[in-house]
């Protein structure tokens, strides 16, 4: 997806060569990159003379071909230490490594992008695997972080794309084509994951996902929109293998449906209207449990918004550090709205 390119490797050179001769330009901040680094290293120089580094960051050209643009950077852990230095010490240095050393699987890149973009930029889940079959659409341009060049570009290749251009040194396995029976356990445990975000929306799947992480004891969240807000489910089943799925939130009669094959041919409204009683009409907001009955009459699609979306990518990181890092999450469902927070706040 990306050329990681070393000026003192000849092959690499002639590859530098001739990405020039094609024109492609150079984006080039390498002196001010180690400037910054120096400060990091002595910040009691803040604002008098500047100090030299007492060794070379290493140096690297970035490939980055969908934008058709060379850019310099320094060496792999010198870009790490920059990156992550405004992070401190919200997050001490002890536990930005063991955030960074987790690897993390996203079943679902639609609400999923929002969560792996966040965690990227917290320097988090340095190795990730990514899955979702579907292409942006237009539709998606109220929510999903992206523009019209990229309609049709699957949304795995774009979240990648995106974590690349924050973190090149990233390690990204994609499964743009999804996932299905057949590669769910390659998924979960060929390298195992740290933790699961599971985003998907068949049904069947979202169940199948969380028995595979059940056997393999990987922790599961997902976040949900519920109208103005978030629910959060948090499965411990590293914690609680017993544990039953969904924190047995799942009435028999949903579970069922969701993996009978006739459900596959059931009308759009009806599969709307599983998918409803599968989050809990209890705990959505009145206008997106009125979206549900005109979904098929006056509306082709469940309504999202741009704020919900932002909202679910935060409570993904958050989540997924907490768990990664031993902070107390245990198992459960939990929700947040902005008008019931906000209504609480000024009683």
């Amino acid at each position: 997806m990306i050329e990681i390119l070393d000026p003192t490797q000849s092959a690499d050179v002639k590859r530098l060569t001739a990405l020039r001769a094609e024109g492609i330009p150079v984006v080039d901040t390498y002196a001010e990159q180690c400037a910054e680094l120096a400060q990091i290293r002595d910040p009691q120089s803040l604002g008098g003379t500047p100090t030299l580094l007492a060794e070379s960051p290493g140096e690297r050209f970035v490939y980055y071909p969908w934008r058709r643009a060379l850019v310099r950077i320094v060496g792999a852990r010198a870009y790490a230490e920059l990156r992550t230095n405004r992070n401190r010490e919200l997050l001490t240095p002890d536990e930005q490594e063991r955030f960074a050393k987790a690897r993390i699987g996203f079943a679902g890149l639609n609400v999923g992008n929002p969560g792996a973009v966040c965690i990227a930029l917290e320097g988090g889940a340095r190795a990730m695997k990514l899955a979702d079959f579907d292409p942006l659409s237009l539709t998606n341009l109220n929510r999903f972080r992206s523009g019209i060049p990229d309609l049709g570009v699957n949304k795995a290749t774009l979240t990648a794309r995106q974590i690349l251009e924050i973190d090149p040194y990233y390690d990204l396995e994609l499964y743009d084509k999804g996932l299905a029976p057949s590669n769910v356990e390659q998924f979960m445990t060929s390298p195992q994951l740290s933790l699961l975000v599971e985003e998907t929306d068949a049904l069947p799947l979202k169940i199948s996902v969380r028995e595979s992480a059940k056997r393999a004891r990987i922790p599961v969240i997902m976040v949900t929109g519920n109208g103005e807000g978030v629910i959060l489910d948090v499965e411990r089943y590293d914690l609680e293998p017993e544990l039953p799925i969904l924190n047995g939130l799942l009435s028999e009669r949903v579970a069922r449906a969701a993996v009978s094959p006739a459900t596959k041919a059931l009308p759009p409204r009806e599969k709307a209207h599983l998918a409803r009683d599968f989050m809990g009409s209890r705990y959505l907001d009145q206008r997106l449990l009125n979206s549900f009955n005109a979904f098929g009459t006056t509306l082709v699609g469940i309504p999202q918004l741009a704020e919900s979306s932002f909202m679910r990518g935060a409570a993904l990181c958050y989540a997924a550090k907490a768990i990664i890092l031993g902070r107390l999450l245990s198992s459960g469902r939990y929700s947040f709205s902005f008008s019931e927070q906000l209504k609480t706040a000024n009683a």
